[in-house]
């Protein structure tokens, strides 16, 4: 029952950031591109490349801990499905420039960016383990 609750708190707290996330792109960058998405899975994607270099690093990383926050609060947070149905919705409306650039740069920044989050947290620690 425990960690049942550390996955609804933390995604709580993440669907909340998406939210706000969502909202503070639309007044940064309006509505042309699906800029909170992409926002949003590219700040998740840095944070769980963070955590997982981190968790065998720092004690209080602990699996309850990275159960609320990888599991809970960045399964919220970023929108998987939502940016799909995105990519799916430009295509179906004509926009296929849309779709490929929505499509290749979440995929391109994500993975780049778990990259970035556990290559910083290795340059923090000087080395250590270097590849899941």
């Amino acid at each position: 029952m425990t960690k049942i609750l550390l996955v609804m708190a933390g995604g709580s707290l993440g669907a909340a950031c998406r939210y706000l996330v969502s909202l503070g792109a639309i007044r940064l960058f309006g509505t042309g591109l699906s800029w909170g998405t992409f926002l949003a899975n590219m700040i998740g994607c840095f944070l769980i490349g963070v955590i997982f270099a981190l968790a065998d690093r720092v004690p209080w990383l602990t699996p309850s801990v990275r159960l609320f926050f990888m599991t809970g609060f960045l399964g919220a947070l970023t929108t998987f499905s939502t940016y799909a149905l995105e990519v799916v919705a430009a295509m179906r409306g004509g926009g296929l420039g849309v779709a490929a650039i929505t499509f290749l740069a979440n995929n391109i920044g994500g993975i780049g960016l778990v990259l970035a989050g556990i290559g910083l947290v290795q340059i923090l620690f000087k080395g250590g383990t270097t590849w899941p």
